[in-house]
C-alpha cells in the first residue's frame, strides 16, 4: 500500500531501519508523503508506536 514494505520483508525495510526510532515512530505518527498520520487511524500514539515496534522486530 503507497509503497509500504510487506511485513517481516528484511531487504524492503533496511533502508527505513537505518533511521532513528524516533525518525521512524515520526513518520508513522506524522506521516511521510502519500503515508497518511497514524495510517489513517485515530489510535492513541502509544498503539502506534507498539504497531511500529511489532513490524520493526518483524524485519530484524
Amino acid at each position: 500500500m503507497l509503497g509500504a514494505p510487506k511485513f517481516g520483508d528484511k531487504a524492503a525495510w533496511a533502508p527505513r531501519l537505518s533511521e532513528s526510532m524516533d525518525t521512524v515512530y515520526n513518520y508513522a505518527l506524522h506521516g511521510k508523503g502519500a503515508m497518511l498520520p497514524k495510517g489513517g487511524s485515530n489510535a492513541p500514539d502509544a498503539d502506534v508506536k507498539a504497531a511500529v515496534d511489532c513490524m520493526v522486530n518483524a524485519a530484524k
